[in-house]
């Protein structure tokens, strides 16, 4: 890709001109990667608040301390403001932690490996690369989620699936909910248990010197229908209904009746929007109130409050987080969910607390598009998912040059 006889493309970037001297330079197709890719990500200036530009890095993309040396200095040079960290996937840790174990992709390549130290601490890593290079960084969680896979943790990791099977959403068949290959199992937010031990995560975070904290998988798994038939391959579509209806466990059931007259979405609703509330509270009372909450959630506001209970409205209204993340990845409906986006939640709060997540599996000039209907629509800023699409072995890859204008 970068090949010492390879010549640069033409220019393809409106007012570019002032880096045309570099598209002569030999040997610096990586740097000049960068820099393009920064001029693309700072290409409208904010009248107001400064614009978000954020990127998620998940746990599949590190490996190594260099790894994460390289991540951070990529996205920084890159012209992203705030790097959105994986440091929690399903009960299993990137960071040294008193309550949950290291995560096994460390140090092994299966759960047999779950709680094995790999002799380094992935988020202090980033924490302190960021710091060094101008960039805001926040260790971004899988809230809910408690496992995933077919193949159990060792019980003496003390991993949550085997030591706290009670902590997990029931089924309205009364079964826990079960993981699949690639599908997490979710914690029951409801239960005060499981609320304390997220809290005791999000006190942890707090002790690193970050910017916020990003929230995601903070929901009901509406979408567990999708995947239910490999655990049940010959079950009647009605079964797989009730096997993807949740949380039916004593204390839920009996909160339900006695305290919300039946009504299961409203108990839902506010089982997760407490959630939201604890560990913004535990975060900040650290932190700071400058240090940034925020959180995924469904594109669709109207979805995530029916299906997935999850209230997203209300979170931005009563700033239970600083910025809402809606991930808008339909490419057809990108134009009309952000505008409903910003019917819900208004010209001011757009401005401050709306950054709008764009998917990367689109082609590059789909994300300049969708990039340029954010920076118009008087949004806080925008967040590109994933780090992955842009960089391969954090090289520059095949999109990210085009995305930056070079192939």
């Amino acid at each position: 890709m970068f090949g010492k006889n390879s010549k640069p493309q033409r220019r393809r970037f409106p007012n570019i001109g002032k880096f045309s001297k570099l598209f002569r330079m030999k040997k610096t197709y990586p740097a000049l990667f960068l820099l393009l890719l920064s001029f693309l990500l700072t290409g409208a200036a904010r009248v107001h608040l400064p614009e978000v530009r954020a990127i998620w890095v998940t746990r599949f993309d590190y490996k190594s301390p260099e790894d994460v040396e390289a991540i951070v200095a990529n996205c920084a040079r890159s012209g992203f403001t705030d790097i959105f960290f994986q440091i929690r996937g399903n009960g299993t840790v990137f960071y040294p932690s008193r309550i949950e174990p290291w995560a096994f992709e460390l140090s092994g390549i299966d759960p047999s490996a779950t709680g094995r130290n790999p002799g380094w601490d992935p988020l202090k890593v980033a924490a302190d690369s960021a710091k060094r290079r101008g960039i805001r960084l926040h260790a971004y969680m899988n809230v809910l989620p408690g496992w995933r896979g077919l193949k159990d943790p060792p019980r003496s990791a003390g991993q949550l699936w085997t030591a706290h099977p009670d902590w997990f959403m029931v089924d309205s068949m009364g079964q826990r909910m079960r993981p699949t290959g690639g599908w997490y199992s979710f914690l029951n937010p409801a239960l005060p248990a499981v609320r304390r031990h997220l809290a005791g995560l999000a006190a942890e975070l707090a002790r690193y010197d970050i910017a916020g904290l990003h929230l995601d998988y903070i929901r009901f798994p509406y979408d567990y229908k999708d995947v239910a038939r490999e655990i049940y391959p010959n079950i009647s579509a009605e079964e797989i209904k009730h096997r993807s209806d949740f949380s039916y466990d004593r204390y839920s059931l009996a909160q339900v009746r006695q305290q919300y007259n039946g009504n299961w979405a409203a108990f839902r609703c506010a089982a997760v929007s407490q959630v939201v509330v604890d560990l913004r509270n535990i975060f900040k009372a650290a932190r700071g109130s400058q240090c940034v909450v925020s959180s995924s959630v469904l594109a669709d506001f109207d979805t995530g409050y029916n299906t997935a209970f999850q209230d997203s409205r209300h979170w931005a209204k009563d700033r239970y987080v600083d910025w809402l993340v809606p991930m808008n990845y339909n490419a057809k409906l990108f134009n009309n969910r952000l505008k409903k986006m910003r019917q819900a939640l208004g010209r001011r709060r757009t401005a401050e607390q709306l950054v709008v997540g764009i998917d990367c599996k689109a082609n590059p000039s789909e994300i300049r598009r969708q990039i340029a209907e954010v920076q118009k629509s008087g949004c806080r800023g925008y967040a590109l998912f994933a780090y992955s699409y842009l960089f391969d072995n954090n090289h520059p890859s095949a999109k990210g040059l085009a995305l930056a204008g070079s192939k």
